[in-house]
């Protein structure tokens, strides 16, 4: 019995001499590898500056421009969303699609910037922090650009030019990363924090300019345009409502207590949340791409589900235990020590982001399958719980409005699983994984556990106890991801798309 599909890797390998199959894994390995890595960066590069910004600025500082950025993310959610997913996922023609989208996410960029603009001042009024409105409004000014990066990074996986997105995405976050630790050495200010996002935001447009051939098309399909409102109108409104559930611990915060505890509260999330981001974020957008070409496709979604929920577990698990065990010689050896305050928040972000795994595989998952609106219904259920959660921690202190976010987390991925099987998708494999994978991670933990005290107590917990400690944790990682992909737990196919 023949087939009309083209030959999968297996059978492409087994066609070719030894040699050249074995280089042409080595080559996909190779490209898997620089995918991930340039994904990261902008995780990387992010965090990074957190560190620094923790060594040099006090906590009332960064609150300051955590509440600031806390809503850029907002409009920078709904840039990498909606519209851009219809982009990756439409079957209609290029032209058409590519064209009509740009004008759809110009003018959503342009309207929330002006529309955060203007609302600055009385923003800032509210959270009683009077330096947040000239941050706003400053950090408007760059997105529409930023929204215009969303557009290409989105042309670009659709036409399938994935290395060159990749390359543009590495350098980007390789000049944001070098200029933004020599704007805060210098110029150890709030400002040089707003000076880091706009480089961030100018470069990739100028190097997207540059090293891509694509431009926008002036064409405008308004029949397109209705049918691109309709796919995308569930996502917003499950991306919103995410964004109430990660960020309302901050805004609530923001209006009860001071910017100095604000800041507390961010700082631990983005230490965990933004550790674990490096790996969750780009698996993420791998997930979406290679969930979508499936359901192009027709194909069964189960096999990639548990595909992308024992690697991302395994990565997320393995980067929450290093941030777990680190942390507190962290928040006391290298940062301000003021920050030490929020030990417990980062604790329970790192559980909160493992937690969350079940929300990360539903969202690709209901996206390429079109169901948009039972994502945003699904979302909006857990958000009522997470806020009311808030409402209920918030006057209990930090620790129990960190700790009550990633208790809902837990039950947002049951149910997350629960909602992927009634829709259709087996969930067996996915389940197997994730046991498999959590074992992996909670042997990984225990063993870097053991190991780092002793390192303390030979070289100390300077740079050099330090270095060796992260040297530790790595040969360590390694070795539990090549238990993972020996499992067949961690799989290398995750990582493109």
């Amino acid at each position: 019995m023949t087939s009309d599909l083209p030959p999968g890797p297996a059978a492409r390998d087994a066609a070719q001499p030894p040699a050249a199959a074995g280089t042409g894994r080595g080559r996909r390995g190779a490209l898997a590898v620089f995918a991930f890595v340039a994904r990261a960066t902008q995780q990387l590069s992010t965090f990074a500056i957190t560190l620094l910004a923790a060594r040099f600025l006090t906590p009332a500082d960064y609150g300051v421009y955590a509440l600031g950025i806390v809503f850029v993310t907002l409009i920078q959610t709904l840039s990498y969303t909606g519209f851009y997913h219809f982009i990756v996922t439409a079957k209609q023609d290029d032209r058409a699609v590519e064209a009509t989208s740009f004008w759809l996410i110009a003018g959503l960029s342009l309207a929330a910037s002006a529309l955060l603009a203007l609302a600055a001042p009385q923003i800032a009024a509210i959270l009683h922090a009077p330096e947040l409105c000239r941050v706003l409004q400053l950090l408007a000014l760059v997105q529409p650009v930023a929204g215009l990066g969303a557009w290409y990074s989105a042309v670009l996986l659709r036409r399938q030019q994935v290395n060159r997105h990749f390359l543009i995405m590495f350098l980007q976050n390789a000049i944001a990363l070098v200029g933004g630790v020599l704007l805060l050495w210098w110029w150890q200010s709030l400002l040089a924090l707003v000076a880091f996002r706009f480089l961030r935001v100018l470069s990739g447009q100028l190097l997207y300019g540059l090293l891509t051939p694509i431009r926008p098309g002036r064409g405008f399909d308004p029949a397109l345009a209705r049918q691109a409102l309709r796919y995308s109108g569930g996502l917003y409104g499950s991306r919103f409502l995410t964004f109430l559930q990660l960020y309302a611990g901050d805004l609530l915060l923001g209006l009860m207590f001071t910017t100095a505890e604000a800041g507390l509260y961010r700082f631990g999330n983005r230490i965990a949340g933004g550790a674990v981001e490096v790996v969750q974020q780009p698996m993420s957008s791998f997930a979406l791409t290679q969930l979508g070409a499936a359901a192009r496709q027709d194909r069964d979604l189960s096999g990639l589900i548990a595909r992308f929920a024992g690697t991302m577990a395994v990565l997320t698990g393995g980067v929450a235990a290093t941030v777990i065990v680190f942390a507190p010689t962290l928040m006391t050896e290298v940062f301000n020590p003021a920050y030490a305050a929020g030990i417990g928040v980062t604790y329970a972000m790192a559980m909160r982001a493992v937690f969350g795994l079940g929300a990360q595989l539903l969202e690709p998952a209901l996206a390429a399958q079109h169901k948009t609106r039972l994502g945003m219904m699904f979302t909006l259920v857990f958000a009522l719980g997470t806020v009311l959660a808030v409402l209920l921690a918030a006057p209990l202190g930090l620790g129990v409005l960190a700790w009550s976010q990633a208790g809902t987390s837990l039950l947002g991925t049951a149910a997350a699983l629960w909602l992927l099987r009634r829709e259709g998708i087996a969930i067996g494999a996915a389940l197997r994984a994730l046991v498999r994978a959590l074992g992996l991670v909670l042997a990984y933990a225990l063993a870097l556990a053991q190991v780092w005290p002793a390192v303390q107590a030979g070289f100390g917990t300077g740079l050099v106890g330090l270095g060796l400690g992260l040297a530790v944790a790595a040969a360590l990682g390694a070795v539990t991801l090549l238990l993972g992909w020996r499992l067949r737990v961690v799989s290398l196919s995750a990582f493109s798309g």
